[in-house]
């Protein structure tokens, strides 16, 4: 069946949000109706000055099918609603010296928007495939009922042992790209405030620099643990780094000992720049993102193995 849509509908959805993507815009550019970045990709080709609208997006991300073929617009409308409330409060953030201990609105304000931008981001998607093959793959392996579903009693979810409910078994193993994609969508409402308040509880500072030496990635949020291989937002030792701008990254981690809500100027601007630049390439997914040309960010990178 076609999908039925009306000409105002967002088709293409972007997972890292275009208000963001103008702070990452040559300066020639930034203030005009369209943004120009310079992206250069993991897989092939060379550096490419790109508008906005033309990356970081995806047709229906957030809109999957409902039975008559209808896309189901409702989480790109909350998306744009949240974005429509942090754009304005980026013009502070990326500019003033906020105290975000004092300030908690703006804090609860961004912490969901990180929290969100994680969850949104179509490798959770893929996520989904694989966890879904995972699962079919395991329970095939299970003794089955009369009706060919697996008897399972009990499942062990965070630690907590929860009923096992097998009548909707049929349904789940054959479901297919939209089946998924609900799935995805349900699990950033979800999940969205859960890992807001896990975000709210680490320390928070800001590394900042008078030159725009930091870049972004089709992955802004970059996720690391140099303790364990696998791992998750509330997993202790979990660090986050987030680019609010060129000139500033937001840090959240598990420090108890050193002071919260600081702001650290960059000694070296183009020097001390590179790790945090060097973590969000080797987290992006697909491609990095400057208002710098990229081969002079790459040349930094390369640099620092001298």
């Amino acid at each position: 069946m076609a999908d039925k849509r009306c000409k105002s509908d967002p088709i293409r959805q972007h997972w890292v949000p275009r208000f963001y993507l103008r702070y990452v815009a040559t300066p020639e550019t930034r203030d005009t109706e369209n943004p120009l970045v310079w992206v250069f990709s993991k897989e092939s080709g060379e550096p490419k000055l790109t508008s906005t609208r033309q990356i970081a997006a995806q047709s229906f991300l957030y809109s999957p099918k409902d039975c008559l073929g209808a896309s189901k617009l409702d989480m790109e409308k909350e998306l744009e609603a949240l974005e429509a409330i942090m754009s304005p409060i980026w013009r502070i953030v990326s500019r003033e010296f906020v105290n975000f201990l004092a300030n908690e609105e703006i804090r609860k304000g961004l912490a969901l928007f990180v929290s969100i931008l994680h969850l949104r981001h179509p490798a959770r998607l893929s996520e989904v495939d694989k966890i879904h093959e995972k699962i079919v793959a395991e329970c095939e392996a299970m003794p089955t009922d009369n009706a060919g579903r697996p008897i399972i009693e009990s499942v062990e979810i965070g630690g907590e042992l929860r009923a096992f409910d097998n009548s909707g078994w049929h349904e789940y193993k054959a479901a297919g790209r939209e089946e998924k994609k609900r799935i995805f969508v349900d699990a950033i409402r979800r999940n969205a405030t859960h890992g807001a308040e896990i975000l709210l509880r680490k320390r928070w500072y800001i590394v900042f620099s008078q030159k725009p030496v930091f870049m972004t990635t089709d992955t802004p949020v970059t996720v690391f643990n140099r303790n364990h291989k696998a791992f998750g937002l509330a997993t202790p030792g979990t660090s986050i780094y987030f680019p609010l701008c060129p000139t500033r990254v937001l840090v959240m981690d598990d420090d108890r000992v050193q002071p919260n809500g600081l702001y650290h100027p960059l000694l070296d601007d183009t020097r001390s720049s590179v790790p945090f630049n060097k973590a969000a390439w080797h987290h992006a997914k697909r491609f990095m993102i400057s208002p710098r040309h990229t081969d002079e960010v790459c040349a930094e990178l390369l640099a620092e193995h001298e």
